[in-house]
């Protein structure tokens, strides 16, 4: 965002977004859309779901709903179009607030999957929650326990013991568990440093970090904020072992 709308940018974008997607997919077993994060507006998540399937790219694409810049109508009509579609899940979480204007809803996300569901919308499509990288808050774990979602999507994560913990919570539940994890690099430090993350556990062995993680829980999302040449190249490793 520019403060003006530059239509050959936002195509150029698209574009090597699109061609970036191709190249991933390859090695993926699904693709997260992200929506207007730090509150900068974005092209729709669920336009480019429409450009991907027109690609035929048949891997599962889940999509996030940010809720500061919506109010219920929005989230309904966001929720059915994910669902004509084609998407394949939807994380629901409060976002930062937008760079401009102002935010319009305060609900919490719990209240939302409740709301969802009481209107059969988890029969069509698989709502989850974003939750800590650890658990601290017991009102607040009990709170996102309730409203039952299909998974909880942890922010990034940096310890096994932490996420056992958020496992063994979450299990009885039936509530599966997403851990997101970023790859580290050099040109992901200061992502890292910006949400106060500490990747000094697995930096130096990220793939056994990776498949300790994805051996508790069976999903994994990878992130690499400021280098999609990094995040590919961990992902073809992976894949080799």
């Amino acid at each position: 965002y520019n403060n003006y709308f530059d239509n050959k940018t936002i195509n150029k974008n698209i574009d090597l977004f699109l061609s970036r997607t191709k190249r991933i997919s390859e090695f993926v077993d699904g693709i997260h859309l992200t929506d207007n994060v730090l509150g900068i507006p974005i092209v729709s998540s669920l336009i480019i779901v429409s450009m991907l399937k027109k690609m035929v790219i048949a891997k599962p694409i889940s999509c996030t709903c940010r809720l500061y810049d919506k109010n219920l109508i929005s989230v309904l009509q966001f929720v059915t179009d994910s669902i004509i579609a084609g998407v394949y899940s939807i994380l629901i979480l409060r976002g930062d607030e937008p760079v401009i204007g102002n935010k319009i809803i305060d609900i919490p996300p719990t209240k939302i999957i409740k709301t969802l569901s009481e209107h059969n919308f988890n029969n069509f499509i698989k709502l989850d929650l974003s939750f800590p990288n650890r658990i601290e808050n017991s009102a607040k774990i009990k709170n996102k326990l309730e409203a039952r979602p299909r998974a909880f999507v942890t922010q990034s994560i940096s310890s096994i013991e932490n996420l056992k913990a958020i496992v063994d919570v979450s299990r009885p539940f039936g509530i599966d568990v997403i851990p997101c994890i970023m790859c580290p690099s050099k040109r992901n430090e200061v992502s890292a440093k910006n949400i106060g993350l500490d990747w000094s556990s697995y930096v130096n062995d990220p793939e056994k970090f990776i498949h300790e993680a994805g051996n508790l829980t069976h999903k994994v999302l990878l992130c690499s904020p400021n280098s999609f040449e990094d995040g590919l190249d961990l992902v073809k490793r992976l894949k080799k072992n």
